[in-house]
């Protein structure tokens, strides 16, 4: 008798727990899935992720099913968008889908920190000539939007060089201007002489030396995703980040140096890579730039101003070229940067690299400080919304005497400047 009591309470017990239970949660109509909201994102992310899916549901429609549905949390939701107003009220617009594109390796890593609008969150890459493009190929240039000012400063940073405490990357500038004294050269390694004689291919997945020339200058999509040919066209006496490709050795640069065919090949797979930015060159021996002919230039722009991972490669362009006889090539395509990026702004994102790292590949002093002369320059007509006139250019220093070769600076004639040629 007392265990028929004691299961009787306990029944009642579970009964009442139940109908408590019912009442502090009550069934969700039509028995659907009760779930947590979900952080808003911004317009361009939720039309980009809408139109990933196939679908666009509109922000008016979401929260009318979401109140109908999800009360609770949308009472919530409600009491945020009383703080942030603006948030989820407009409907994305429906875009055109795009060929999914391919992403960039490792090397768009090094970013150089820099903050990125959300325009530029997608990599555009050499076949970004599709409908959308089209209609934002004056994305970044004069005509689409006035010019900020500019509060980069191109100062000189020369004063620190003796000093001990100096940063990783500083540290790096000064062994590559001073010829990295504390590499020893291995006489066993051979490959790049071989590579630019064209007796052995690069790899992975390369070619020969004239073969890329030839068959890749066109080929902007295999320039751009295909990662281990930068190191083999302008080695350094550094390992890169394709281990397939020896760092240069001593002896390798004296045997190019004395090589005319491979010397020129060296210099095509620098007009190559100029193509492939956007420009070409005019003189090799005063080293001046322009601009492609006509109209070829803008995706080329485009694809440089938003992708950065090409920054770490003009680096390694940069530094190669004055490992051998065309250190009077950096101070030109400099200039030429500079007045794209400040005057033109078709290059604004390749300032910060500018800045940091290609001038101070330079391995004259006086170029460097007049090449930082030059951008100050031009941030102040910018700043003033003023065009510099056509006849302004940086002053080059004079080049030192053919027997000072341990200064870096050429003894090549330094007739022309790239300037604002921009035809």
């Amino acid at each position: 008798m007392a265990d028929g009591e004691n299961s009787n309470a306990e029944l009642n017990k579970i009964r009442d727990s139940e109908k408590e239970n019912a009442i502090l949660d009550p069934p969700i109509p039509g028995g659907e899935t009760h779930s947590e909201p979900k952080e808003q994102s911004s317009d361009e992310d939720s039309a980009n992720n809408n139109d990933t899916m196939g679908c666009i549901t509109s922000t008016k429609a979401k929260d009318a099913m979401d109140t109908e549905n999800e009360p609770v949390q949308n009472s919530n939701q409600r009491k945020i968008d009383e703080y942030f107003p603006s948030q989820g009220k407009k409907s994305p617009t429906k875009k055109k889908s795009s060929p999914v594109r391919m992403d960039v390796d490792s090397d768009g890593d090094h970013a150089r920190n820099r903050p990125q609008s959300s325009g530029s969150r997608r990599k555009s890459s050499d076949d970004d000539d599709d409908e959308s493009s089209k209609r934002s190929s004056s994305r970044g240039t004069r005509a689409s939007r006035p010019l900020s000012a500019i509060r980069m400063k191109f100062e000189d940073s020369d004063d620190d060089e003796d000093s001990r405490f100096v940063s990783y990357s500083k540290q790096d500038i000064l062994e590559y201007r001073n010829r990295y004294p504390r590499v020893k050269s291995n006489t066993a390694l051979k490959d790049n002489v071989k590579f630019y004689s064209n007796s052995i291919p690069s790899h992975p997945d390369g070619d020969y030396i004239d073969n890329i020339h030839e068959q890749w200058r066109d080929d902007y999509r295999k320039l751009e995703f295909h990662h281990g040919f930068i190191q083999w066209l302008f080695p350094l006496q550094e390992q890169g980040l394709n281990w397939s490709a020896q760092p240069l050795q001593k002896h390798e640069i004296e045997a190019i140096q004395s090589n005319p065919k491979a010397l020129k090949r060296l210099l095509e797979s620098y007009r190559m890579m100029l193509g492939f930015y956007g420009f070409e060159l005019v003189d090799e021996q005063s080293g001046r730039i322009r601009r492609l002919r006509g109209d070829d230039y803008k995706s080329r722009f485009r694809n440089l101003n938003t992708s950065s991972h090409n920054y770490l490669r003009i680096t390694r362009i940069l530094k190669c070229l004055g490992e051998f006889d065309y250190e009077h090539l950096k101070f030109p395509f400099l200039e030429k940067v500079l007045y794209e990026g400040i005057i033109e702004n078709t290059l604004p994102n390749c300032l910060r690299s500018c800045k940091d790292y290609w001038i101070e590949t330079l391995r004259d002093q006086g170029e460097r400080r007049a090449i930082r002369i030059y951008a100050r320059e031009l941030i102040e007509y910018r700043n003033k919304g003023i065009t510099p006139p056509k006849s302004h250019c940086a002053v080059r220093p004079a080049p030192k005497s053919p027997t000072n070769k341990s200064s870096g600076a050429s003894s090549r004639p330094r007739g022309g400047s790239a300037g604002n040629l921009n035809s």
